[in-house]
């Protein structure tokens, strides 16, 4: 599946966050795809200059609403079961989601509770394994040290791996027992070595401690610059679309760290669109998911929720 649609297209729009980063890294290892944009997933796309059309590559952890673009992402993106069927149709949205009929409002297996609750990146690596490419992490528990800014940091590739959506906290969590149904379900014949790595390294993680490991990987990310704990930059580019250097720097880092290489441009367009947040209940009208200036959106959370759970995207500019 994946080997066909980047044989096809290689260009790729990932994400700003640590869950794009590493995505970005296998898929031009394995694939030879080519990092053209970023998405900061509110309301700014960057695309390099020679990419005619914002709906042209393949989003990477990003659900674009248009049916023609290819998305390969996460999130809740079905309201019910009818929108499940709709977007399905269309043959473009890989979501593990879509794979097993989770949705917003569903039945008792396959509600919001039962989300998949990891990142893109380790749906892609269960993907990929699928097509016989075993993505090769090398050994994620092999400490580095590394000294930012006069402070001394120790982490180490499983950490980075398992911050990417918050898999780690979400298996050591209260919602363990829906996290290794997923992580059985992402290598049911235990014939990924990458996912068995991850799964073992979280094995040696103490339950009552999962608060202190997130919080370590996110005081590091934010002396790498970062702008939120998961990793990720509110902006890559200043206002002329120049790569950001502090974004470099935390590339190199990565990159040292994982192993793996990724090669980004430095000037990219800058496209805006206009970002909002609004509560959503089961018995709310969602025609709003049927207009056509509707970007991109995502389910954050619960229906029963008493925050906004909807984001989404308005009038993105192309």
């Amino acid at each position: 599946m994946l080997r066909e649609l980047f044989s096809k297209n290689r260009n790729i729009v990932i994400n700003t966050d640590i869950d794009g980063f590493l995505s970005g890294m296998i898929l031009q290892k394995y694939y030879g795809c080519k990092v053209v944009g970023f998405s900061n997933s509110r309301e700014t796309i960057w695309v390099t200059p020679e990419i005619k059309s914002i709906y042209d590559p393949i989003y990477i952890d990003l659900y674009v609403n248009r049916p023609d673009v290819i998305c390969i992402e996460q999130h809740i993106i079905a309201y019910n079961r009818s929108h499940h069927d709709k977007i399905k149709a269309t043959g473009t949205k890989i979501n593990p989601n879509l794979e097993r009929r989770r949705t917003f409002i569903g039945d008792i297996d396959s509600d919001y509770y039962h989300k998949y609750p990891f990142g893109t990146v380790h749906y892609l690596v269960s993907l990929m394994a699928k097509e016989s490419i075993n993505v090769d992490f090398g050994n994620i528990g092999t400490e580095h040290t590394y000294i930012i800014n006069g402070a001394k940091f120790t982490t180490c590739a499983g950490q980075v791996i398992l911050r990417a959506d918050d898999a780690l906290y979400s298996t050591l969590s209260p919602y363990r027992d829906n996290a290794l149904d997923w992580w059985r379900w992402l290598d049911p014949q235990k014939k990924s070595p990458a996912i068995q790595s991850m799964i073992e390294y979280i094995n040696t993680m103490e339950i009552k401690k999962a608060s202190e490991y997130k919080k370590n990987i996110g005081d590091f990310f934010k002396a790498l610059g970062c702008d939120d704990i998961d990793g990720a930059f509110k902006t890559i580019t200043d206002s002329y679309g120049n790569l950001l250097p502090k974004v470099n720097e935390y590339l190199t880092t990565i990159i040292d760290l994982m192993g793996i290489k990724l090669e980004i441009p430095t000037k990219y367009i800058i496209h805006k669109g206009k970002y909002q947040v609004k509560l959503c209940k089961p018995d709310y009208d969602m025609k709003i998911l049927d207009v056509s200036n509707l970007f991109s959106y995502a389910f954050i959370y619960s229906p029963h929720s008493n925050n906004p759970n909807f984001s989404f995207t308005l009038d993105m500019e192309d």
